[in-house]
């Protein structure tokens, strides 16, 4: 439940919810801790041990977010090369076909123009659920039995002909890892343990305001901002198909377009 109330989030809406929301929890604990001090067995305030406590938990939540957040954006960053990569492989597949030129290639190049236009239409706006499309496999199915027909027959065919063979399989490769990919985002206990951990936060940051001054109140109040950013930043990178930030498929459409603008000369 949780991780689905985080995917529902635009970029613009996770960027605001956080900080505000930590916020505040923070005015309305520092209330309660001040308006209940001497009920909550607060009247001895010892600032050494919060301070220390605030200096410490801040310095370890910082470190914590900000090495999960280079772990989520290298996952991006290995993302969108990955996609980069199959869509290099899908243009010299599709190169080898029209070098072939026999009816056999020229077919399998129909196909592997079906399957690049199934990935866009068919595969691609689910790749948020991790699963491969059944009509796109269907389609790489199709290129696959277009391959099997191929008749070579002197050895600078069959010399093309396994370069073709290699070429497809890894295009079918580099599919699977997108797929495979997009389920590597960071599991739910990172969340809840995040969730807690920042509530642990805020609430040393609130006793440490329960004799508040207006530098202290301003300096404590900017550091959960600053740390409710670094989550929502994971948060967004974490999700790199869905929301407004997402891993675009521009290299494949690009692929797509010069196969379809190709003139082709049937001998």
């Amino acid at each position: 439940m949780l991780f689905t109330f985080l995917k529902s989030l635009t970029d613009s809406q996770v960027l605001l919810f956080y900080p505000l929301a930590a916020c505040a929890v923070l005015l309305v604990l520092t209330l309660v801790f001040t308006r209940f001090r001497a009920q909550l067995g607060l009247g001895h305030y010892d600032s050494d041990i919060v301070d220390t406590a605030t200096q410490n938990t801040m310095s370890g939540a910082y470190v914590v977010l900000g090495f999960v957040l280079v772990l989520a954006m290298t996952a991006v960053s290995d993302l969108e090369n990955s996609v980069n990569q199959e869509a290099t492989a899908i243009k010299s597949l599709e190169r080898l076909l029209v070098l072939d030129t026999s009816k056999p290639a020229l077919q399998a190049r129909e196909n592997l123009i079906t399957y690049t236009e199934s990935i866009l239409t068919d595969e691609w706006p689910g790749l948020s659920e991790g699963q491969a499309n059944p009509k796109t496999s269907a389609h790489l199915k199709e290129l696959f039995m277009s391959l099997d027909s191929f008749n070579p027959k002197t050895p600078k065919d069959t010399v093309l002909y396994e370069k073709i063979l290699d070429t497809a399989n890894k295009t079918a490769e580099l599919r699977n890892s997108r797929n495979y990919n997009v389920q590597s985002t960071l599991p739910e206990v990172f969340y809840l343990v995040s969730f807690v951990s920042l509530l642990g936060v805020i609430i040393i940051c609130a006793l440490r305001l329960i004799e508040a001054t207006p530098m202290r109140s301003i300096s404590l109040t900017v550091q959960i901002i600053m740390l409710t950013l670094m989550f929502s930043a994971i948060v967004i990178t974490d999700l790199p198909y869905l929301g407004e930030t997402v891993t675009s498929p521009d290299a494949i459409q690009s692929a797509l377009k010069s196969m379809k603008n190709r003139t082709i000369t049937t001998p």
